[in-house]
């Protein structure tokens, strides 16, 4: 493509950034300088020069013409630069950074903001970091390792780094630590506007309402949820996906944050969340509890690719060690120690169906079975009672617990059988925290604020990101292979706790696990270290003597519930140490129907869908709880989840649904959303222009539907451009292979 091809280009991406190139008071062209003549030069609304634009043809890297550029941009007094040949683009602040590769333009006002920025800057270790703070009303005292952490990324950012990894246990107060370096930065004019992601709705608002709201009470916050525009505060605060909404022309730009801080970033990074991230061209920081342990020991392979891909994004991954080093960790054993994380003690039991499955008309059920297709009430209500039984003996106050269900189905058989036990609490002893329970929301608040509930019954929900210091139980029902998800489920205890419940003085600095699921035997727990290989696990119980039984028939793969009272189970062991909740499946074309239906239905009697289908967006929070409520029904189940699965939109809105509904609004297909996965993932990986285009073939490939392997290069068109050779020439063998399990592993999930 010629340079006057790859203009026409960069004229559409400056107007997408809206920029005007044919107002000369915006944009002038052909600027001419002692050495010869600009191709574009941005102006500020006052008349001055603000970025040089360089215009290559498509084969050129533009990278190359980085000095000719830099004696443009000295002649004409402009502080940027962008380099772009159309497809790859990269913005240099000059005089503090190398240029570096962006997703496109930044807009007039984000350009002028980041000029007047470079004027007030200063080291931010000039700001002293503050011994208190104050939150939730008390002062508190900001501990040795909070500093520590805070010194870290000083020296991250006064050396040039533009991504941050800081791994901190659960309850350690990474969230506390960040609120203290985005208030450093704000007051050293490093950044003005921050973007904080995190991946459910109630993780926004508790970061907003029980941290950024004193901690930064100087500097407005907004939480952004259900697909609504975008609005003004100098903290944005929202979910995935709803940032992935606000992209592109008439949404966030480029360069409008800069400063993006993504939590539980070891969820975020991969996949096409990969693209919100690198649409930003701003300082990253990674929040996560899971700790830096090198070569992990107890992980699958999914998983270990998982914790690399996260390294690599924030560049802390030791290519010769295999290890990951962040800026900053402190870990779960270290809280302990220096006693400013709960210790914890472990009640193992685990019954006889748990360990060998059960037989029920003629059929085998495995274990793996269990609660998956087979469900057995005697097993779920013997657990119970065990629980139950060990809580009674125990002194003091009914203690607040989580228990980690399977299923819906068995959520709501374990907390039947909870209440079932304490008849004074009419039912509210024990409730079942699901995705599908009207009022979800404020049934968690009520959770974590009020006596009752005593014990919340998760799906999913409560396993990660949810704080409440008074848990002093955790009963995991659930199994796990995943060592990340055991580390986060087991976090929910771990934070220290002074207050007065039932009337008795609670000085928590403890926590029980009661695992019925066998996971601390899987992940070598009490205190288990995660770098260390899995010990072997002890023998189940002898089966009696006597010959072989037969092999039943194979088990069905309908759900069946065996009753209580049906089939006795027994522990074997004890020591311390879908669419709605019946899984119903209705067809995802039905589905939709039925939705677009019922939108239709209520657009005659619910404002808020009345004003969506009139093309508005303004709907406030108590609107949007409100329709979910109404149209989260046992009849279809419309949510967000749901709809998400039966459209194969995993990052749309509830806005977004009722939008498409009335025919406002476009899906993306899938050859968009990986076309969008693969560009985040060239730009954060730099490849030079030749790779990328032998990359993009491979891309049309697995639109088409293939899996990216090796033998892909030795398959047309790929095999007529060079094929396998030519890919090894460009990469370099071990190179590749790495470059392939990145796209196999991350890139198009």
């Amino acid at each position: 493509m010629p340079e006057t091809d790859a203009r026409i280009v960069i004229d559409r991406l400056l107007r997408e950034a809206g920029w005007d190139p044919e107002d000369k008071s915006q944009v002038a062209t052909e600027e001419a300088t002692g050495d010869g003549r600009a191709d574009y030069l941005l102006l500020d609304q006052r008349g001055r020069p603000v970025a040089v634009v360089e215009a290559k043809r498509f084969t050129v890297d533009p990278y190359s013409a980085k000095h000719r550029t830099l004696d443009y941009a000295t002649a004409l007094e402009a502080p940027f630069i962008f380099l772009s040949n159309g497809e790859t683009h990269y913005f240099w602040n000059h005089a503090e950074a190398d240029a570096r590769q962006v997703e496109g333009f930044f807009t007039r006002h984000d350009l002028e903001r980041l000029a007047a920025l470079k004027l007030h800057r200063r080291p931010i270790s000039s700001v002293p970091i503050p011994d208190t703070y104050v939150k939730q009303g008390e002062e508190r005292t900001v501990r040795p390792y909070q500093k520590d952490a805070l010194r870290a990324i000083d020296r991250a950012l006064e050396g040039g780094r533009r991504k941050i990894l800081i791994e901190m246990a659960t309850g350690t107060g990474k969230t506390d630590v960040i609120a203290l370096a985005m208030k450093r930065m704000f007051q050293a004019g490093l950044v003005e506007r921050v973007l904080f992601l995190v991946d459910r709705i109630e993780l926004a608002k508790q970061a907003k309402y029980d941290t950024f709201d004193e901690v930064l009470s100087d500097y407005p916050s907004v939480v952004l949820f259900g697909g609504r525009r975008s609005r003004e505060g100098q903290i944005v605060v929202g979910t995935l996906d709803t940032i992935r909404s606000q992209l592109g022309p008439a949404g966030f730009s480029s360069g409008y944050f800069d400063l993006v801080i993504t939590d539980e970033c070891h969820r975020s990074i991969y996949g096409q969340h990969r693209y919100i991230l690198t649409h930003f061209d701003a300082i990253q920081i990674g929040l996560t509890a899971t700790p830096s342990v090198g070569q992990y020991a107890w992980v699958n392979e999914t998983e270990r690719q998982l914790v690399r891909n996260t390294y690599l994004f924030f560049q802390c991954w030791n290519a010769a060690e295999e290890r990951g080093e962040p800026t900053f960790s402190y870990g779960i054993l270290e809280g302990i120690r220096d006693r400013y994380l709960a210790d914890y003690d472990i009640y193992l039991a685990q019954t006889r169906i748990t360990l060998e499955g059960v037989e029920w008309d003629d059929v085998r059920y495995g274990t793996s079975d269990l609660e998956r297709i087979v469900t057995s009430e005697d097993r779920n209500a013997l657990m119970v009672s065990e629980f139950v039984e060990v809580e009674k003996k125990r002194d003091g106050h009914p203690r607040k617990t989580i228990v980690f269900a399977m299923t819906k189905n068995h959520a709501a058989q374990l907390t039947r059988f909870l209440n079932r036990h304490y008849p004074e609490f009419q039912g509210r002893y024990a409730e079942q925290i699901t995705c599908d329970i009207p009022g979800v929301d404020r049934l968690i608040r009520r959770f974590k604020r009020e006596l009752l509930p005593v014990v919340a019954v998760s799906v999913g929900m409560l396993d990660t990101g949810f704080d409440c210091p008074e848990i002093e139980n955790l009963v995991m029902m659930r199994p796990t292979k995943s060592a990340i998800l055991y580390q986060q489920m087991r976090g929910r205890g771990n934070r220290l706790c002074k207050t007065t419940r039932w009337g008795t003085e609670l000085n928590k600095t403890s926590f029980l696990i009661y695992d019925f699921a066998g996971n601390v035997i899987r992940f070598n727990d009490p205190k288990f270290d995660p770098t260390k290989p899995l010990e072997p696990q002890p023998p189940r119980p002898p089966r009696p003597p006597g010959p072989e039984p037969p092999q039943p028939p194979q088990a069905p793969r309908e759900f069946v519930t065996i009753p209580e009272g049906s089939v006795e189970d027994r522990f074997v062991e004890r020591r311390i140490i879908e669419v709605g909740p019946e899984g119903l499946r209705v067809d995802a074309r039905t589905y939709w129907d039925n939705f677009v239906d019922r939108a239709s239905e209520m657009a005659d009697d619910h404002p808020a869908v009345r004003r969506v289908k009139q093309g508005e967006i303004d709907v406030s929070d108590d609107e949007l709880v409100d329709l979910e409520e109404r149209l989260n029904t046992p009849e279809f189940y419309f949510n967000e989840r749901n709809l998400r699965n039966a459209t194969e939109q995993p990052f749309a809105t509830l806005l977004d649904f009722l939008k498409a509904a009335f025919g406002l609004l476009r899906f993306p297909n899938r050859e968009e959303r990986i076309g969008q996965a693969f560009d985040a993932w060239i730009i954060d990986r730099n490849f030079d222009p030749d790779q990328a285009r032998l990359l993009r073939m491979l891309k049309n490939q697995v639109v088409a539907g293939r899996v990216p392997d090796l033998g892909a290069f030795n398959q047309p068109p790929l095999r007529d451009h060079g094929g396998l050779g030519l890919a090894i020439k460009l990469f370099g063998e071990q190179s590749l292979k790495q470059v392939m399990d990145e796209l196999s592993s991350g890139v198009f999930l």
